[in-house]
């Protein structure tokens, strides 16, 4: 019977050990999927710039522009061309552009162009969008916090397993 119990023992310590391993194991990768939600967005911000119109009457498209402060809004970003316009007189649409050129904790101002069929501009001043990039954003910030609190309990899971043996 004595030999019995100590080969079920032997069967199953190594399978154990093996567990705990993986734990370890899992733990790093949480860990690591952690560090990647905090670097990540500071290796590359963007802006999601969205706006909306109410109607388009003879809009071919539109220009956005991006500065550093209020006065000094010159730079455009969309470089391959104007963004199509997809409204009609009847109706508007929603427009979304993603700013890749930013840095994570600089405010930019973003600035809307009409450019209409006939090639007239028509810059709208007054609605100026403010945005500052933040370094980490709350969901971000969340979701890494999670992935170390899942990453440490795994491990602390898997060392007691192996310490247990």
């Amino acid at each position: 019977m004595a030999g019995q119990l100590n080969e079920a023992m032997m069967n199953y310590m190594p399978a154990q050990k093996l567990s705990a391993r993986w734990f370890v194991t899992l733990g790093g990768l949480w860990l690591a999927l952690a560090a990647v939600l905090l670097v990540y967005p500071l290796l590359r911000p963007t802006v999601e710039v969205r706006w909306e119109t109410a109607t388009e009457v003879e809009t071919a498209g539109f220009n956005l522009y991006r500065g550093t402060s209020r006065d000094n809004i010159s730079s455009r970003i969309n470089q391959q061309g104007i963004i199509p316009g997809r409204g009609n007189a009847l109706a508007g649409s929603v427009y979304t552009f993603s700013d890749v050129g930013v840095k994570a904790g600089e405010t930019y101002y973003y600035l809307i162009e009409e450019v209409e069929y006939d090639g007239r501009l028509n810059r709208y001043e007054d609605d100026v969008f403010v945005y500052t990039v933040p370094y980490v954003t709350p969901l971000t910030a969340v979701l890494a916090t999670i992935s170390v609190i899942v990453g440490l309990a795994l491990i602390v899971i898997g060392i007691r397993e192996e310490g247990s043996l």
